[in-house]
């Protein structure tokens, strides 16, 4: 069975600490201009999944929602 990993950052909780850029920088960027997070691949690549729920996790604001898809 394939299991699809989503990221997705909520623009009003995120504070642009910046905590999952620095754990995860593959799959979390700035905005250009505002410094506010965004996942910038639509699925999760596997070998990256497990930074990026740690980078979910340790986000301050709660900003990152994880979803998998079975």
């Amino acid at each position: 069975m394939m299991i699809s990993m989503k990221a997705e950052v909520d623009q009003v909780k995120c504070g642009t600490i910046g905590v999952c850029v620095q754990i995860c920088p593959e799959v979390f960027r700035f905005h250009p201009g505002n410094k506010k997070a965004y996942a910038r691949m639509s699925e999760i690549p596997p070998e990256l999944r497990q930074r990026c729920a740690e980078a979910a996790e340790k986000c301050p604001n709660d900003a990152i929602t994880i979803t998998c898809v079975y």
